[in-house]
């Protein structure tokens, strides 16, 4: 008996000590976890690898996918879908599905194992799931539906009646010109609020995807929908845009769609406010008429209109990214009554979202305002007022539903007695993105200035894009998207799925010339120029570097083509002209002084022919990689005479700069190559003594902001004039703001502004994390699957620590200082692997890692996934 326990337990010690200890984990498909009615017919997946040992150089050498339709097969490991078989490769970013087919509606679960360095397999993964949305448009089966004569700022209730034999799998698909709530049987179908996220609704609408199988029941059932009209409303959209919504479901064989058959019924809410500049409005709520179990199988709607079947001519594509939520209630931190008959209500901090007032003591009939506003003297910014009719009920309560607003101060009037602060309290409204990225340091000052930066980002990003401003314009201005995802959103959050959808907003506002609009999703005649319209390639340049995704360039390869092909229409004697007026022909923006550089002055020429060139550079590259030579061919043609005419143009050889030698004036040529190499040292010098001057500042404006930073910390690095200009407090800098108060940044070097929440000046965080803690891209190995850790230890500052999140895993870089020694911890993830600068002659050594080179004061060493300690003397 004894041996054969022996032999058992030998056997088993064998099995586990063949088990890998690497795990799979974080299984996503196209950026999202268990997405719901994607439209990629060939959806690629991506999971993350840890290893419970902390293996250093653990990597994958093979993997294995199976997809099945049901979680019965999985189970069983068979993939009926796609089985991938053993793969050999390192691969586990954006793997591309082989199976067969992809049917719309169906709905599909997956999993991965994959092998390690030393040839041992982990276990299966936890199971995932994805399903897939109605890839042609014959699969929409009814038409678009509205109320038959409602008026546009209405909300609208909409219901349709249904039996069901047996509960199966069901999905809804919700389409509407503004936003809308989905309900079954008197519940809400998930938690997103504002759906769906804004696109150029005259050409694209986006159709959101619902698993309704644990709300439906055998027998009578109801299916209603809550619609808000949104954008429909906009002065551009609504000439050919109205309020409509469009479902259909799915669950089996059973089919539901909706027609004239749906009843609707103007609800006790509508919106104020015109939905136009300085005029977003709010809502108004009139309680008396809400009918409580108007979307139950209980109500009877005999009374009801029937809805009105119509049409659009639109694109209809699946939600692919992460809805609007509730991200933080927001608690207020007191109430005065200073002004008669009004109630002041300090929120503590600007935020972008709803509000929450309990009421006490009201009459029915009674009118409550309930106004918002950035600064504490101002009653109400841009027409946010709310409007409530009491129904005369103890403890009733306003909340916002279908529009939002943005500041810091709530004033209210109305009100029969003075409101507690625990009355009121606010829900901040975002773009559901998962932070991903962290700082902290010991300077208190730079921690706020990171934190403020993204807190500005998150809340303009509102409605999956990014606003100038919340609350005047709610416009997604292309030249602050691409400081945005370049500097914030990149590397803080998980923005994959987020950026797809919004390098796409900017194709659906070209127009058929080739030129591109100057805010997406959005289109109107607003100010911009060139750095504005190449938003989008930008940004898909950005992305790509940081996630290796190929695709993206080539969705958006024929739009910046076209792009291109209008500016070189628009260029005279190898030069870009202004065109269009003035206003569409922007240089720099907002700059300290107020400085504004308007189409037709020399300034907004040269810096708009430095934008063509960078735009030049950027698809020669892109060219080479989607493997167009002819196009990079081209294209080095013309950026080789755009160089020169802009040498002859704009440099002065007496000085040895370009225009007046600002900051930005500088930089930008320096950035895209302009600067002729024998001169390059000589402008790099001017440049220097500009920015580490005693009384230097961030010359940038809102254009020249991502140029400025972006050569500050990917092309020539001068950490110490960097900080020594970030630790200023006084007008203007980013710490002035912060000691003048806000909480947010301003839209110009001022706090003297109406606008207190605005992207003009963000980005700065970037510094923050790619440069003082050192994470950032291998400029040669795009994806972050290898990457650089490049701390920048600066005077003054005695530990900075940083994490970001590849498609591979948390990165984390941290350094401090202490007497003579400096210390780096650096984490790679398993299956990625490092190039790290070490500042020093010597570091200590681990068998893993290996030096590479000397390069400036540092020891280069590639370091495999792992956790390491390296210390240096100084």
């Amino acid at each position: 008996m004894r041996s054969i326990i022996l032999v058992i337990c030998l056997l088993f010690a064998s099995y586990v000590s063949a088990q890998s200890t690497m795990q799979v984990t974080d299984l996503r498909c196209e950026y999202m976890q268990e997405p719901l009615g994607i439209d990629a017919a060939v959806p690629r997946f991506t999971w993350r690898l840890t290893d419970t040992k902390d293996t250093k150089g653990q990597k994958q050498t093979a993997y294995r996918v199976l997809v099945a339709s049901s979680k019965f097969l999985l189970d069983q490991n068979k993939g009926d879908i796609w089985d991938s078989g053993e793969t050999t490769s390192d691969q586990s970013a954006l793997v591309t599905f082989k199976g067969r087919p992809l049917r719309s509606n169906e709905d599909c679960y997956w999993k991965v194992k994959a092998v390690d360095k030393d040839g041992r397999s982990t276990s299966w993964s936890s199971t995932a799931r994805f399903s897939i949305g109605l890839l042609q448009t014959t699969d929409w089966k009814g038409p678009w539906i509205k109320h038959p004569d409602a008026a546009k700022e209405t909300h609208i209730w909409y219901r349709k009646n249904f039996t069901l034999d047996k509960v199966n799998t069901a999905f809804v698909h919700v389409a509407s010109m503004g936003y809308h709530e989905l309900y079954i049987n008197g519940q809400k179908a998930d938690s997103r609020v504002l759906a769906p996220a804004l696109t150029r609704i005259d050409r694209r609408v986006m159709y959101v995807t619902y698993d309704v199988t644990a709300l439906l029941k055998k027998g009578k059932n109801t299916i209603a929908v809550w619609y808000g009209p949104g954008w429909s409303r906009n002065e551009f959209f609504g000439r050919t845009i109205f309020p409509s919504l469009r479902v259909q479901m799915n669950a089996g064989t059973f089919s539901l769609a909706t027609d004239a058959s749906w009843k609707c019924q103007v609800s006790s809410s509508k919106n104020t406010g015109g939905n136009q500049y300085e005029d977003h409005g709010a809502e108004y709520i009139d309680a008396r008429l809400y009918i409580p179990n108007w979307h139950s199988t209980a109500f009877n709607d005999s009374e009801w209109r029937n809805a009105v079947e119509t049409n659009h001519k639109v694109s209809l594509s699946a939600h692919n990214m992460e809805p609007a939520r509730i991200i933080e209630t927001v608690p207020a931190t007191g109430v005065t009554d200073t002004i008669k008959g009004i109630y002041k209500v300090d929120m503590g901090k600007n935020y972008t979202g709803w509000l929450e007032v309990k009421l006490h003591g009201m009459s029915a009939g009674d009118t409550v305002k309930i106004m918002v506003a950035d600064d504490p003297v101002t009653i109400q910014d841009w027409s946010q007022g709310n409007i409530y009719i009491c129904k005369g009920e103890e403890g009733e309560t306003f909340r916002n539903r279908f529009n939002y607003t943005a500041g810091r101060y709530v004033n209210i009037s109305g009100l029969k007695r003075k409101p507690s602060a625990a009355d009121v309290k606010g829900f901040v409204i975002a773009t559901d993105i998962e932070r991903t990225g962290r700082f902290s340091s010991s300077s208190n000052l730079f921690n706020k200035i990171y934190e403020t930066d993204l807190w500005t980002y998150r809340m303009c990003t509102t409605e999956g894009f990014t606003a100038d401003c919340p609350h005047r314009e709610r416009l997604g201005y292309g030249e602050e998207v691409f400081a945005t995802a370049w500097g914030i959103g990149l590397p803080n959050y998980q923005v994959g799925a987020f950026y797809t959808k919004h390098v796409r907003d900017w194709s659906d506002v070209q127009e058929h010339d080739g030129w591109i609009h100057h805010t997406a999703p959005q289109w109107n005649e607003h100010y911009g120029g060139p750095m504005w319209s190449s938003a989008g390639l930008n940004v898909a340049w950005e992305f790509y570097r940081t996630y290796g995704d190929k695709r993206i360039l080539e969705a958006n390869y024929n739009t910046s083509k076209r792009w291109l092909e209008f500016l070189h229409t628009k260029s005279q004697f190898g030069l870009l002209e202004a065109f269009f007026g003035g206003g569409k022909f922007l240089g720099d923006w907002a700059a300290p002084g107020g400085r504004k550089e308007f189409g037709g002055t020399p300034e907004a020429t040269f810096f708009n022919n430095c934008v063509y060139a960078m735009n030049l550079s950027t698809m020669i590259e892109i060219a080479g990689i989607l493997r167009h030579p002819e196009d990079a061919v081209l294209y080095s043609k013309r950026l080789r005479f755009l160089k020169t005419r802009i040498n002859a143009q704009f440099f002065d050889p007496a000085l040895n700069i370009y225009m007046n030698g600002d900051q930005v004036q500088t930089a930008f040529p320096l950035m895209t190559g302009i600067v002729p190499e024998k001169l390059y040292a000589t402008v790099l010098a001017n440049f220097k003594e500009k920015i580490s001057a005693p009384d230097a500042y961030f010359d940038m404006g809102s254009s020249g902001l991502p140029v400025l930073l972006k050569f500050l910390i990917e092309y020539e690095e001068y950490h110490e004039a960097f900080a020594r200009i970030l630790s200023k407090t006084n007008e203007p800098s980013y710490g002035y703001f912060l000691e003048m108060g806000e909480t947010t940044w301003p839209e110009y070097w001022s706090v003297d502004v109406t606008s207190k929440i605005h992207t003009c000046f963000t980005g700065i965080s970037s510094w923050f994390v790619k440069s003082l803690a050192g994470i950032r891209a291998d400029p040669a190995h795009p994806g972050f699957q290898s990457f650089l850790v490049k701390p920048s230890p600066v005077k003054g500052v005695t530990f900075a620590e940083a994490e970001t999140t590849s498609l591979y895993g948390v990165i984390k870089s941290s350094w401090k200082k202490e007497g003579g020694r400096f210390t780096l911890n650096v984490t790679v993830p398993v299956n990625s692997q490092a190039t790290v600068y070490m500042p020093g002659e010597k570091v200590n050594s681990f068998k893993e890692v290996k030096v590479i080179g000397k390069e400036k004061g540092h020891i280069l060493l590639q370091v495999p996934s792992g956790r390491y300690t390296f210390v240096a003397e100084n």
